[in-house]
């Protein structure tokens, strides 16, 4: 049997946090929790490393943006998730490596689908 592909959750919501960790257990992926900042600084650097990242930027701080760009610098590739859309979120997004911008609340077959293509880059 093939490995799980390990994917690091961000977000402070720990019943979301759980959710979104259920789905994607459920689509055979290795869910890496982070609800915190000591909890996502110690994800970026484990073994083996995060293959992408779903990062919700919701109740944190911008000390958000510097783990962003953690990711970034090693490779991770991820997406942003927020609850609303609006182009100063967008742009700081980008700016700091994301692959793009989801917006709550997340359709399940569609956040799979965006999933598996950034997985795929």
């Amino acid at each position: 049997m093939a490995a799980k592909v390990p994917i690091l959750l961000v977000n402070s919501n720990q019943r979301n946090l759980q959710l979104l960790m259920d789905v994607l257990d459920k689509e055979g992926y290795d869910a890496i929790a982070a609800h915190d900042y000591p909890t996502f600084d110690q994800a970026i650097i484990q073994q083996p490393a995060p293959k992408g990242a779903l990062v919700d930027i919701a109740g944190f701080d911008s000390e958000i943006w510097p783990r962003c760009e953690q990711l970034r610098a090693a490779k991770i590739p991820f997406l942003v998730i927020s609850p609303r859309l609006s182009a100063a979120v967008q742009q700081a997004s980008l700016t700091h490596g994301a692959r793009g911008v989801m917006v709550k609340p997340l359709i399940i077959k569609e956040f799979m689908g965006i999933i598996q293509s950034l997985l795929e880059e």
